[in-house]
């Protein structure tokens, strides 16, 4: 067990004593002990245990006793002993068959006792859990002839996971139902259709799917149906064999969806595929199979996941997507929030993606000024956080200070400033009174950003302070 004095303490913990006992009493025959093997806590149903081990009745008061005298048959107690000792072991006794762990507990680097839990109580539970493991084993998700290896591949490859559901920021009831219902989907072998408006951050949900289920051992296929040639297309999903077609390369070609066998494929803007390449993704979907051009027939093994940004069914009814192919794709849908539905959230993201242009710029900003941030919420964001994530690293390549101003966010100001500034145009005001109103209103917006700091406003408004204080005169603006 590694020394926990030089770790960081972390403010993670905010139960009563009442609360910790019912944790304590949940969990499966909980041992706990001193330094000096006294047990210091002993959960209700280990008194069944220790008769079973014993034969013969437990006191019903144990606190302070040596475990030895309650459990003889405990191996808690090399963990407080010296030397190495085993952090899982095994408990066998007549009927009783456990498998437990072992951990110390150490306070500002000393060890003050150990735990002992069980992960399977009884032979029934072993059994569940290594007929699972050999389900898993025979699709292929887990290796048992190459376990070590295949665990530290499995290490190796989480490291380098681009997306994760982590990586969803927010704190809306939005975002919260939308993890939730990722982490309720993701081990699911259904197909996925992502929802929602261009920037949303389909990409990452469909990331957070696949890195949440069994197939994230392989990598996930990613196609974005807009980006390929029409002619193309059907070779590019589906392969094609050699000698298929004028131009087709020696040895033939795998299709992404050979490709994404034993994994996930993703559609990104699939309302982009052509009608006439729909009916073979259909088939792939409801017979889980491939032809390459030119070829035969082979079963895959895949999960798909479609994302688009237009309305399908309307698509459907003006007979641009098949509706059989609609009702395939749409098994389970995810519809991602607009930025505007959760505004909320735009303080924690911003932030969020300052601390990682940071890194990547090599820049030390610390914070974000609270008139910027005022804009932010001020805007209706129709690019949604890839707009946001946008803004924010041009204004990063200007700032050269430790705080984030309205001065470094360029013709955006002027941009929120346009979409918030409301303006008579009835037919009675002749287009330079317009043109006052706009003015005024627009100097009024950029004080009220600016909390009234004149100089920030000028600069906002990129014109001197004189002139910014004869159009105040003029506009009868305090």
């Amino acid at each position: 067990m590694s020394d926990k004095k030089n770790q960081p303490t972390y403010n993670n913990f905010d139960m009563t004593l009442e609360e910790c006992r019912l944790v304590f009493d949940t969990l499966d025959n909980l041992v706990i002990i001193d330094e000096n093997s006294r047990i210091k806590y002993l959960s209700p149903n280990m008194y069944k245990v220790c008769e079973a081990y014993n034969k013969k009745p437990v006191p019903d008061n144990v606190v302070g006793r040596h475990i030895s005298e309650i459990h003889p048959a405990t191996k808690i107690v090399n963990a407080i002993n010296p030397g190495k000792y085993d952090e899982t072991c095994f408990y066998f006794a007549s009927d009783v068959t456990n498998i437990a762990r072992i951990k110390n507990l150490y306070k500002d680097g000393k060890l003050v006792g150990a735990i002992d839990y069980d992960i399977f109580t009884d032979g029934p539970e072993l059994k569940e859990f290594l007929d699972k493991v050999m389900e898993y084993s025979q699709k292929g998700f887990i290796n048992l002839q190459d376990t070590f290896q295949s665990m530290y591949e499995t290490s190796k490859k989480q490291q380098a996971i681009k997306y994760c559901v982590t990586d969803i920021i927010g704190t809306s009831q939005a975002i919260r139902s939308l993890r939730m219902q990722i982490g309720k989907i993701g081990d699911s072998n259904s197909t996925v259709l992502i929802t929602g408006k261009t920037g949303c951050g389909k990409e990452l949900v469909a990331h957070s799917i696949h890195n949440l289920s069994l197939r994230c051992k392989y990598p996930m296929i990613e196609i974005n149906c807009a980006a390929i040639p029409e002619s193309l297309v059907e070779s590019e999903l589906f392969g094609y064999e050699e000698g298929s077609f004028t131009g087709a390369k020696r040895g033939g070609k795998i299709g992404k969806f050979e490709m994404a066998d034993k994994s996930t494929i993703f559609l990104d803007e699939v309302d982009q595929l052509p009608y006439h390449i729909q009916p073979k993704l259909l088939r792939v979907l409801q017979e889980r199979e491939v032809t390459r051009i030119g070829g035969e027939t082979k079963p895959v093994d895949i999960r798909v996941i479609a994302a688009t940004n237009k309305d399908l069914w309307q698509m459907v009814l003006d007979g641009k997507f098949r509706e059989d192919l609609y009702y395939r794709l749409n098994v389970v849908e995810v519809n991602i929030p607009s930025l505007v539905e959760r505004k909320e959230d735009i303080p924690m993201l911003a932030n969020y993606h300052l601390k990682k242009l940071n890194v990547r710029m090599a820049k030390n900003v610390h914070s974000i000024s609270e008139e910027v941030m005022n804009l932010f919420m001020n805007y209706d964001w129709p690019g949604n956080v890839r707009e946001l994530n946008n803004i924010l690293e041009h204004a990063m390549n200007l700032c050269m200070e430790d705080t984030l101003k309205l001065e470094h966010l360029g013709s955006f100001v002027s941009r929120v400033l346009k979409n918030n500034v409301e303006l008579d145009l009835s037919a009675e005001s002749p287009l330079e009174e317009v043109r006052s109103q706009a003015e005024a209103e627009a100097i009024k917006k950029t004080l009220e950003l600016t909390k009234g700091n004149r100089s920030m406003a000028a600069k906002v408004l990129k014109i001197s302070r004189t002139a910014l204080y004869d159009k105040m005169l003029k506009y009868n603006i305090q």
